[in-house]
């Protein structure tokens, strides 16, 4: 190595103890001005200020491309980034505080809808174990774990999901009647009944299909609101009335009816265990808003 270098790293290792100088705009522009108007010699102005050849082209092409402004504004640029990532790791810590059985993904989606505020799922993890909010895991993967089998319709309203949820509620149970769509995940019908009468299903998914529309398909399994082995059920009539293809899931495989399922757990979670309720009507309307 040349006495050159070796001078060059000794003075910029002395003032910076190895950490990256930071020139400030009136020395970029010094060197830009050197370099392009007085057409001194690129080595020996790098030579002089301690700087590689490489960041003197930089500063050249964005004194070219914004003139004066353009040697002042990164440092300007990347303390506001710093700044909006900061204020987002915090909001992040908040909504996790605030809501402890969110996952990263269900953070990540909520920012968005809510804030308006962009956080991917990886970001969102970053964010948490920086704070001690979510402890890294190492989990054992089973082996050979059976690969499960996922289906989506392509546009809204093609399939609707419904099911019917027991829980108790004032000493006695109450049934959550819901219809979801498949392509969205949108709750198209919910309603809270003391039995699960087929009346009562008819009434969710009347008031569902005035409002948003008839599905072409409708996914249940085989409770006695929906099929029966002997001749149909009112539900399957309906159906046939609004030329509605009824399909079943197999019997003791909840996972087919996986979305409206997952809208249970939620709904439960984060809604009915935390609730207090006066009375089944004000459970009613709550459940309804």
């Amino acid at each position: 190595m040349d006495k050159e270098k070796v001078e060059r790293r000794r003075r910029n290792a002395g003032s910076g103890r190895g950490k990256r100088r930071v020139f400030s705009p009136e020395v970029r522009l010094k060197a830009v001005k050197l370099y392009l108007e007085e057409k001194l010699p690129r080595k020996l102005i790098c030579h002089e200020i301690g700087i590689h050849e490489s960041m003197l082209y930089r500063w050249a092409r964005q004194y070219r491309e914004r003139g004066e402004d353009g040697l002042k504004a990164r440092r300007r640029v990347r303390r506001v980034a710093e700044a909006a990532n900061e204020c987002l790791g915090r909001k992040i810590g908040e909504v996790k505080r605030q809501q402890p059985t969110f996952g990263v993904k269900r953070i990540s989606q909520w920012l968005k809808r809510m804030l308006f505020l962009k956080a991917s799922p990886e970001t969102v993890r970053q964010a948490l174990y920086q704070q001690g909010l979510m402890p890294k895991t190492k989990k054992k993967a089973p082996r050979n774990p059976p690969k499960p089998r996922f289906f989506e319709r392509s546009t809204p309203n093609q399939l609707w999901q419904s099911d019917i949820f027991t829980f108790r509620l004032g000493g006695r149970n109450a049934y959550l009647i819901g219809f979801v769509d498949d392509y969205s995940r949108y709750v198209v019908g919910l309603g809270l009944y003391r039995s699960q009468t087929a009346e009562h299903v008819l009434e969710v998914y009347r008031t569902a299909a005035a409002e948003y529309g008839v599905p072409k398909e409708m996914l249940t399994d085989h409770g006695r609101q929906y099929a029966n082995w002997r001749g149909k059920t009112r539900f399957q009539q309906e159906m046939a009335k609004d030329r509605v293809q009824h399909l079943m899931s197999r019997p003791h495989h909840p996972m087919t009816l996986g979305k409206v399922e997952r809208f249970w757990k939620t709904i439960w979670k984060e809604f009915l265990m935390r609730g207090q309720f006066g009375s089944f009507e004000e459970a009613q309307e709550r459940v309804r808003y």
